[in-house]
């Protein structure tokens, strides 16, 4: 008769909640929850973290965290009220043990920066976020994110193109990335049911596909189709246009030569909705961006609205509202 080999299963899920702490101290706790489960951070290090929490419009804050491993991947599922957290580094952060995180979007929206890029996701979405560089997060609606901390790669030209492609949107609804979002969502409601030998081989297919997928994404574009080709390039002039009160579809046409029907096209199935869509949500997005830096806290609501090419205040504020949920002064107040 074969002896069987008994599998070790992973340790189950772990839910836990700042709700019952009193109102003052629970973004103290959040940041403990979150330095401890999603960034790993020993205790030695903590005090160092220079991570910062702030509840938007006013809102009590309230946070849950679910967490596990998958392999040897931290794994969890963040939901908590509006808020907004950044991380800065400095000479006292460097050295501190800091993961790499794949994030994706659950419910509800993020807008995200670093490295000087910006990307707004929707549910499916998914990027890559280096948590050993500055970067900074917005959850308007809420947060409700799953987040996987894979190791991080050995090859250089891997570790280059992450370093590249930092805090860019991946499409979860399309190609490999779409792939990326199933089997996170999938093992995410499973990995506690899975034996250990089982969870990491997961967690390595996951983590391979996810930079098959980013490489696919960013560093093959010819491999897109014709009409991603042209919608990335409409984008691109939108980008660069956007300060412009003038910036319209019929703009974008005439400056890259082709047919206002054909960026209608090219629009047709993109996830942040028609090419004005797009023009607007970017230019919401820069604006909050600014209303919640410090450099610009002296500058008013209408000037930062009118340098991001709003023509009216008004215009400004029910455009914000639609797109955030909140008024830019409730906004930038953050209280």
């Amino acid at each position: 008769m074969l002896e069987q080999k008994k599998e070790t299963y992973m340790a189950s899920r772990t839910h836990v909640s700042v709700d019952a702490v009193s109102p003052s101290q629970r973004l103290p706790a959040w940041h403990d929850l979150i330095s401890t489960h999603v960034g790993r951070t020993p205790e030695s290090f903590r005090l160092r973290d220079a991570s910062h929490w702030e509840p938007l419009v006013g809102q009590t804050f309230s946070g849950s965290l679910e967490y596990g491993m998958l392999g040897g991947a931290g794994f969890c599922r963040l939901v908590a009220t509006p808020h907004r957290f950044s991380r800065a580094m400095g000479a006292r952060q460097e050295d501190i043990p800091s993961p790499l995180m794949l994030l994706m979007q659950q419910k509800g929206c993020a807008l995200l920066e670093q490295d000087g890029r910006s990307a707004m996701l929707e549910p499916g979405d998914w990027c890559i976020l280096d948590a050993a560089q500055p970067f900074v997060v917005d959850h308007p609606y809420g947060c409700d994110q799953i987040i996987l901390t894979p190791p991080r790669p050995s090859d250089p030209a891997l570790v280059d193109l992450i370093a590249r492609t930092r805090a860019s949107r991946c499409d979860g609804r399309t190609g490999s990335s779409r792939l990326v979002q199933t089997m996170v969502r999938e093992a995410y409601g499973q990995f506690d049911r899975l034996p250990a030998s089982t969870a990491k081989t997961l967690a390595d297919a996951i983590t391979a596909l996810a930079w098959h997928a980013v490489q696919e994404r960013f560093a093959a574009p010819g491999k897109d189709t014709v009409r991603d080709t042209q919608r990335n390039k409409f984008k691109a002039f939108i980008d660069k246009h956007l300060a412009e009160p003038g910036l319209c579809v019929e703009m974008v046409a005439q400056g890259c030569g082709c047919s206002v029907r054909t960026v209608h096209r090219a629009f047709a199935n993109d996830a942040l909705g028609s090419a004005s869509e797009y023009i607007w949500q970017q230019r919401v997005a820069q604006c909050a961006s600014d209303l919640k830096n410090p450099r610009h806290a002296s500058r008013s609501l209408t000037d930062i609205a009118m340098q991001w090419g709003f023509s009216s205040s008004s215009h400004f504020s029910r455009v914000f509202r639609s797109s955030l949920g909140v008024s830019p002064k409730a906004y930038r107040a953050g209280s």
